[in-house]
């Protein structure tokens, strides 16, 4: 199997039918139809559901179809490079989680805008868990991870921003109007938890409970579903701040944890890939807007020894941040 057959794969899933898919293929619709059995002969498994109103995947056929659009991706950010190996030009991907820090990396991208006009940016919305698979395997150039990323396995510069954790809940719930919410408001209602694992243990630590002590009626990856949740009357959702924007229009109110419970965000990328130079030069802009953004001046990755100069001080202070800090009425996921 090569690239023309799984782009034809990802033609014919967009469009949802076969004869659709040959037109823009401008091939014959026998012809598609005879390398789709060639595929699923190759793979020993059928791909496809065959229809009165088109076509639908197996669930061998979605696997095929994200690790195909990966591929593909990655092929095109690969020609892409090696065309212009010594320009700072092309394509920077990068993997965000949900975190209103996301903002400080738009403003390097425009930023970069006019001193490389040729440099061209991907951003996709990703689960953290997501964030850092597709980085470590090449899918995308950098990640913005909320939480503490593995220092072994990434490099990573902290942003300024720190994320405040609160309830969302609905508008005319009788919780929307209080000024805070401790453990005791929240550990006997319904909750819709994030997924990722530590921030489920950090909650819990917070509540001073186990998760099996909480009413968790769903878990979610990405906030805009647990805001549908909310607005259903599902549970209250245990989130970040500035995600979703509450207003009587969604009928959303967000109330802050207290004792505040809070997460910082790092810029991440690779210890195992080398950046292309347009990479490179978004982390050097990306470095340079945070030295004027913090008292304290970074010093600046350089691409042959991209962590080493910030600090020894900082890799130490890394070396013990999977845990929580508690102090003056504030728990830090560090």
């Amino acid at each position: 199997m090569d690239i023309r057959e799984l782009r034809t794969f990802i033609a014919i899933a967009q469009a949802g039918n076969i004869t659709r898919a040959a037109e823009e293929l401008h091939i014959s619709q026998p012809a598609l139809s005879r390398q789709i059995i060639k595929m699923e002969n190759e793979l020993g498994c059928k791909l496809l559901e065959r229809g009165g109103h088109g076509i639908s995947l197996t669930n061998a056929g979605h696997l095929l179809l994200n690790r195909a659009r990966e591929l593909s991706d990655l092929l095109d950010k690969t020609e892409a490079e090696l065309k212009a190996p010594d320009v700072a030009s092309g394509e920077v991907s990068i993997a965000c989680s949900e975190t209103r820090a996301t903002l400080a990396i738009a403003h390097v991208a425009k930023r970069l805008e006019l001193t490389h006009p040729g440099i061209r940016f991907k951003f996709r919305s990703e689960s953290s868990d997501d964030v850092t698979e597709h980085l470590s395997r090449g899918i995308v150039d950098f990640g913005i991870a909320v939480g503490p990323a593995r220092t072994d396995d990434y490099h990573a510069i902290r942003l300024p921003d720190t994320d405040r954790w609160g309830a969302l809940v609905p508008a005319d719930d009788d919780l929307a109007a209080a000024a805070s919410l401790g453990p005791q408001d929240l550990i006997d209602r319904p909750l819709i938890m994030p997924e990722k694992i530590l921030a489920q243990q950090r909650i819990c630590d917070w509540m001073g409970c186990d998760l099996t002590r909480l009413d968790v009626r769903a878990t979610y990856n990405l906030l805009y579903t647990a805001s549908l949740l909310v607005r259903a009357h599902v549970g209250a959702a245990l989130c970040l701040d500035g995600i979703v924007a509450p207003s009587p229009e969604n009928s959303l109110a967000f109330i802050p944890l207290a004792p505040s419970l809070t997460s910082h965000v790092e810029l991440i990328w690779s210890r195992s890939h080398r950046l292309s130079p347009a990479g490179q030069a978004f982390l050097d802009a990306a470095a340079a807007y945070l030295d004027e953004d913090r008292e304290q001046a970074l010093q600046r990755p350089r691409h042959t020894r991209p962590l080493l100069r910030m600090g020894a001080a900082r890799e130490r202070s890394r070396a013990g941040t999977v845990g929580r800090k508690k102090g003056a009425g504030v728990w830090a996921l560090v």
